[in-house]
């Protein structure tokens, strides 16, 4: 009795601890501009609402098309790829396996200014990529990936027993595929969709230089074009709502799914063999995707970078990305390990904290900056701040990046830390370590690898941001994405080019870290390789 005494009181001691009290705060600082765009938008409506509402109706048209557009090529084209890699053997299916991933590297916005330039007046195509198509043509072919990695994913952790089993019952691949594979495979691939479309909804730059309406375009013409605050408040509201009402109906659809496999034991996956001709059908399907998404704009972009190299013109956007970039990274990658450790450790709270993580990276970065200026402006009339001066904005940009971006740091650090064992959390307590102990003797430790990959990973999504760098930036301070937008805006795409590109090769880097031991996931495989 003293013993099980002595081993519960730990556990109700934990949720007044230093380190829930921690990841509390986290998930009110990453929550807070999300909740004000919701608060306010309900409580300060006015006249600008019809307008608003012709807006409203545009943008909701815009963006629902280019997700059922764009996000629909993406699937098509990711489930189609990891399939071929992850069950078929043909010549270079390796090297697909991580080039296919290789679009995730540049944001939308920059695929779109480079294809403009590709196919503009002085390019080398004569098939322009403009238009509602164009912007479509552009998210299909660089958000697949999300898509690729998610039903690769999923396609490896199938079991092999289910698929030889339809293959003896004479199951010929496209069969299999149809008829097992897929439907196993059905909860990742909605994953990445979900994913590739709420993208869709979150871009600006490429939705924009297209002259498309979305929501998030009509965010910055309500405010920007038309002087209606309250409006582009109201948008970004139903924005945040759309996409938190998306990620939740994602969620319960996926949680419903239960695929079970035919057996515990995990063999190596059983690949056809394609024969000559299907072979070469393969090959060109999983190049087309690479060239377009990746390839072909990377050495446009390089080619005009050097017919137009001028280093004096982004060495300060340079040093202003890497700033707040790494600034952000930091700040973002600190609450993220509370978020995390809070989820493995006390259920309620972990729970609360993740969806709160969840919401803000399915709201788009203006969304997230609108919530940050409307904080400011309730404590401004409180009487709690001056002006909005250049550190303010410094600091409430970082705030945004940290609660657009905490989620995908809380991925890999979650991942991380599902390799501690219970039992040795437990002894720890038992020792009488407490909660920041563990989390400095154990939980850091263990997670090392996975906090340093989920510091890159933010570093470079924190690079790409250009709406809320666009709305919470103090005045003449440009960063890369910046730059180069405010040249595609002025249809000075040669000018763009430099720091397009120097956007896209940073990217590259985190890219291809993420694609290693993706074909190791899968139990048994690093013996059969």
């Amino acid at each position: 009795m003293i013993n099980a005494g002595v081993l519960a009181a730990p556990k109700q001691s934990w949720r007044i601890d230093g380190v829930a009290l921690v990841a509390a705060l986290a998930t009110l600082i990453c929550a807070a501009p999300a909740l004000a765009v919701l608060g306010l938008a309900l409580t300060r409506a006015d006249t600008g609402a019809a307008f608003g509402g012709d807006l409203l109706r545009d943008g909701a048209i815009g963006t629902v098309s280019l997700m059922l557009a764009g996000g629909g090529g993406a699937v098509l084209f990711g489930a189609a790829a990891a399939w071929l890699v992850s069950l078929c053997r043909f010549p270079g299916r390796g090297v697909f396996e991580w080039m296919l991933v290789l679009p995730l590297a540049a944001p939308s916005y920059i695929l779109a200014y480079a294809y403009a330039s590709l196919t503009w007046a002085g390019g080398v195509s004569p098939v322009p990529v403009s238009g509602f198509w164009g912007a479509a043509f552009v998210y299909a072919v660089g958000l697949y990936p999300y898509v690729y990695l998610a039903a690769r994913a999923a396609f490896a952790s199938q079991s092999s027993c289910t698929l030889e089993a339809a293959r003896t019952l004479g199951a010929k691949p496209g069969h299999v595929f149809w008829r097992v594979a897929l439907p196993l495979a059905r909860p990742g691939i909605a994953a990445g969709g979900a994913l590739a479309m709420m993208e869709i909804a979150a871009d600006y730059g490429a939705a924009h230089h297209f002259g498309l309406t979305t929501l998030s375009t009509a965010i910055f013409r309500a405010w920007y074009a038309h002087g209606a605050p309250s409006v582009a408040l109201q948008i970004s509201a139903v924005l945040l709502l759309g996409a938190i009402v998306f990620l939740v109906l994602e969620r319960r659809a996926r949680g419903r799914a239960s695929y079970a496999g035919g057996s515990t034991r995990w063999r190596p996956l059983p690949r056809y063999q394609l024969d000559p001709l299907a072979s070469a059908a393969a090959i060109v399907f999983c190049t087309a995707p690479i060239v377009f998404g990746a390839l072909l704009p990377l050495a446009w972009l390089g080619r005009l970078a050097i017919l137009h190299a001028n280093v004096e013109d982004v060495a300060g956007p340079f040093m202003n990305s890497m700033l707040l970039s790494g600034g952000g990274a930091l700040t973002t990658l600190a609450l993220a390990a509370a978020i995390a450790v809070a989820a493995r450790r006390a259920a309620g709270l972990g729970k609360a904290s993740l969806y709160a993580a969840a919401m803000g990276y399915a709201a788009p970065g203006a969304v997230i900056a609108m919530g940050a200026l409307a904080l400011f402006g309730l404590a401004r009339e409180a009487g709690w701040v001056g002006g909005f001066g250049a550190n303010f904005a410094l600091i409430a940009l970082i705030w945004s990046y940290a609660a657009r971006f905490a989620s995908a740091g809380v991925q890999p650090i979650d991942a991380g830390l599902a390799r501690l064992s219970k039992g040795l959390d437990a002894s720890a307590r038992t020792l009488g370590a407490g909660p920041w102990r563990r989390f400095a003797r154990i939980d850091l430790p263990i997670a090392a690898p996975s906090l340093a990959a989920a510091a890159l990973i933010l570093f470079v999504e924190i690079l790409k941001e250009l709406p809320a760098t666009l709305i919470l930036r103090p005045f003449d301070f440009d960063t890369l994405a910046v730059k180069a937008y405010a040249y595609a805006s002025d249809e000075r795409l040669l000018e763009a080019a430099t720091p397009a590109l120097l956007i896209f090769v940073a990217g590259l880097a985190p890219i291809l870290l993420l694609t290693r031991g993706i074909g190791e996931a899968r139990p048994g495989q690093r013996a059969r390789q």
